[in-house]
């Protein structure tokens, strides 16, 4: 299987971080391809024949998918350890690949417990799939089991990295490999532009629904949701039209409510369905295969096709809207459902090596967009998260209030382009902050720095430079860099001084770059220029631990272990 650019990329960045340590993540946004590279990963990690690899999840879907991947890409044995499905684990033949569930390795007792089957004398390859989740007690006696060996190597893939208890990942990996967010993924045309609706329920109100875990608590916000269900759901059905939609519901009874009331004959829709984490597997397996070929319309789901399901997409429509009806404060769990949208067709960019016309296919495909289907109601002193929060991740927070506070309006009255109008507010927010810092330096040029010495102003000592030097007026090109940075320039000025005072501002990095870098929790006070572009440069990249080392270096600090 050929590898994309950034499959590739990634592929690389995790072998490049697992020669300096011993775990890594990498972050790469629902329809990527997270699979797809870490097979890639473990055909290169099994060149040491010692290695076995063993690739960790905690559903079924997950598991399943993951041992068909990566035979397909990498022509391994991939052997599911499972409930009653068992690796041969005794003879001369062992399989190289392990594909299990987190239950499974913990089941049993003590020495008795599941994990204990699995030699691990031996260096063993460990992937966590979705390993947002392996920060918890169930994850960390399994993953220490089979890092026993000093040259075990760890790799965690999600698409998201946030959790909701706060507990942060770096508990278990040392660095981040690689990220490639949902806007990242738009904007190259790999993933489907993302558009957004409003349904305003004037009886919806979540102001008194308690907070459990960092999350709305589900049975409080069941009853709120229940008060509002004829208005929630016919203003979707008109909305909708004829689409393939799939419902994120909160609780079993409220997806049971939801599905009665899409059947209703008087709505005219083309039917629904709903599956929960208690429908049998072969009833689950079957409703997905109808919703997947169009035969039903909708498709109303609790927490269940957030991660591991894939819609094939066998009618030639997908999944056309997401419909969020189950309302979150959690950004990572409102980019999972989101994320079940963004695929694009099968086939529709393959192939495709230029960015603009990846996403020419796109908009001339049957699914040119998913529009995404928010509720809006009284959200009291819950911060709910939307799209915009989740596509303005990496922008200015400014920018995504900004988007918030302007664009509501317009998103209830129709569907609107969410990169495309973030896009827009960060650029109308960077010309006003443009604008203000000119008027604050013409300002500042009329009353005051007119009269300050420019090595005053930047609180260092003139030398006298050689006599040369002297003699030379500055060139326009070092007046231009010095008026662009605030400092008098006089009619006098000779090359020497103006290049003293040029060393001195590239000594230091600018206010932009220190604010950058501060968000990061990196102190940028010992950065020169270069230094501050190179630690940004690997903070977007999500190398925030080698942009640590980077700035600890130059402050003369013991690097992080």
């Amino acid at each position: 299987m050929e590898l994309r650019p950034y499959q590739q990329s990634a592929v690389a960045g995790i072998c490049s971080q697992l020669q300096k340590s011993r775990s890594t993540v990498a972050v790469l946004a629902t329809g990527l391809g997270k699979t797809v590279i870490f097979a890639k990963a473990i055909e290169l990690a099994l060149r040491n024949r010692e290695r076995r690899a063993i690739v960790l999840a905690h559903r079924e879907e997950l598991i399943v998918q993951a041992s068909r991947k990566i035979h397909q890409v990498t022509g391994l044995e991939a052997v599911i350890e499972m409930a009653d499905r068992r690796s041969m684990e005794d003879g001369f033949h062992r399989p190289p690949v392990i594909v299990s569930s987190i239950q499974t390795q913990n089941s049993g007792r003590g020495d008795w417990r599941r994990m204990k089957r699995f030699d691990v004398s031996h260096p063993w390859f460990v992937v966590v799939d979705e390993c947002h989740h392996a920060v918890s007690s169930s994850y960390r006696g399994v993953i220490d089991h089979y890092m026993s060996h000093p040259q075990s190597r760890l790799l965690g893939v999600t698409a998201t990295p946030d959790r909701l208890d706060s507990k942060a990942l770096g508990q278990v990996f040392e660095s981040v490999a690689y990220r490639y967010d949902v806007a990242d993924g738009i904007r190259d045309g790999w993933l489907c532009p993302i558009k957004q609706r409003f349904v305003e329920c004037d009886s919806l109100d979540f102001s008194h629904v308690a907070s459990v875990a960092g999350d709305l608590k589900l049975n409080e916000l069941e009853e709120a949701l229940e008060r509002s269900l004829q208005e929630m759901v016919v203003p979707m059905v008109r909305v909708v039209g004829d689409r393939r939609t799939l419902v994120f519901a909160a609780t079993v009874k409220h997806a049971e409510r939801i599905t009665e009331i899409l059947n209703r004959p008087s709505l005219q829709t083309g039917g629904a369905e709903m599956v929960h984490g208690g429908t049998a597997r072969e009833s689950r397996a079957s409703i997905f295969e109808r919703f997947g070929a169009g035969r039903i319309q909708y498709l109303v789901n609790v927490a269940v096709a957030t991660e591991g399901w894939d819609d094939p997409a066998m009618d030639g429509r997908g999944v056309q809207v997401i419909a969020m009806m189950r309302p979150t404060k959690s950004r990572s769990l409102y980019c999972q459902m989101l994320g079940r949208g963004t695929r694009t067709l099968p086939g529709v960019v393959d192939g495709i090596e230029d960015a603009q016309e990846r996403r020419e296919a796109i908009a001339l495909s049957a699914k040119d967009h998913v529009l995404v289907l928010d509720f809006l109601g009284n959200a009291g002193r819950h911060q709910l998260v939307y799209a915009g929060d989740v596509l303005g991740g990496d922008m200015d927070p400014a920018t995504v209030r900004r988007y918030n506070a302007a664009k509501k309006k317009m998103a209830v009255d129709g569907e609107i382009d969410v990169l495309e109008m973030l896009d827009q507010e960060e650029e109308k927010r960077k010309a006003e902050m443009e604008a203000r810092r000119r008027v604050h330096v013409v300002g500042r040029a009329r009353f005051s720095v007119t009269d300050v010495d420019p090595f005053e102003a930047l609180g260092i000592t003139a030398k006298t430079p050689p006599r040369w030097a002297t003699r030379i007026p500055a060139t326009e090109k070092q007046r231009a860099m010095l008026s662009r940075n605030g400092l008098r320039v006089t009619a006098d000025l000779d090359m020497g001084r103006a290049k003293q005072l040029i060393d001195a501002l590239m000594s230091r990095c600018t206010d932009k770059q220190a604010h950058l870098i501060r968000r990061s929790g990196i102190d940028p006070s010992r950065l020169d220029r270069k230094s501050a572009s190179e630690v940004i440069d690997l903070i977007k990249r999500g190398m925030t631990e080698d942009a640590n080392r980077i700035a600890s270096r130059l402050d003369g600090a013991e690097q992080p272990s």
